[in-house]
Order: C-alpha cells, then structure tokens, then sequence
C-alpha cells in the first residue's frame, strides 16, 4: 500500500480514513448489536443527558433527518424515548432509557479497547492531534464562501 499516492481530495481521504475507522469499531460493537453510529448517539445522550433532536443532531454534526433515522430503530428497541419537549411541544426530546444505559455500559468496555488499540497503532499523541483537528474541521465555517479559516484559538499545532 506504500505506493499508493496521498489523496488530493481532502473530502475523500477524510471519507476513507472514516469508512476504515467505523469497519474496525463496528466489528467491536457487533456482540452488543450495536453499530458506531448507534454507540456514538447513545454515548451523546449519556454524556449530555436529554436533547432535543436538533441539539442531539448538531452535537453529532449530523443533519436533523439522517439523525431521525438512525434513532428510529434505537426507539423500537426500547434504548430511546423521543417526546415532546415540556417548553416547546414541537420539538421532541430523545432520551436514554434504562435498557439503553445498561446496554452502552456493556458496549463501552469493547469501544475503550479498540479505542486504546487505535491509540496504539497511531500514536497517543498522534490520535490526540488528530481528534483535535478533526473537531476544527466540523467548526470551521466552509459554507458561508468568506473567509472562514479557524481562529489562532482553534488551530492545531501540528509537528513537523
């Protein structure tokens, strides 16, 4: 694979490196019936508690309709609840349930060993800058046409 030439498409070597990524978690995750959308969505509404949908959506960085897809199934497997928002009935809040906690509770520790297996294949640090300039890249504005490159704040030192 040494021959084979860097993409030029940034797009696309950020899409391959993603698809080669989501297959090894997605095996990790395949005991608990979960994929690494679904682990990433459960993870999300764990760690910040009850979302509304768009929140849940632009946490994901994820368009509000691919969201309601991916988790229509989790509802029906009873990981989720979706209801109305208290303060605004026409937003609808996703929820974990208790099933759902227990089952990301026994997915984590498959998630954390192949986590800490990329980390040692790649580099701590390595991983680290590259979780970070990731996250750049989802805040930095590429569809306003200005000038949208990150501010100093944002940039991520890379070594040489």
């Amino acid at each position: 694979m040494s021959s084979v030439l860097p993409e030029i498409c940034s797009c696309s070597a950020v899409r391959q490196a993603a698809r080669h990524l989501t297959r090894l978690y997605d095996e990790t995750l395949a005991p608990t019936g979960l994929g690494l959308n679904q682990y990433s969505i459960l993870a999300k509404i764990d760690r910040h508690g009850s979302l509304p949908i768009q929140d849940l959506a632009a946490l994901l960085v994820m368009d509000r309709s691919t969201l309601g897809h991916l988790v229509r199934p989790l509802q029906q497997r009873g990981l989720v609840t979706i209801r109305p928002s208290e303060e605004d009935g026409r937003k609808r809040v996703v929820a974990l349930t208790e099933q759902g906690g227990a089952l990301l509770s026994s997915a984590r520790p498959l998630w954390k060993t192949t986590e800490d297996r990329f980390q040692a294949s790649f580099g701590e640090d390595a991983a680290a800058e590259l979780r970070a300039m990731m996250r750049v890249v989802t805040m930095v504005d590429l569809f306003s046409g200005a000038n949208s490159a990150p501010s100093e704040a944002l940039k991520v030192p890379l070594k040489p």
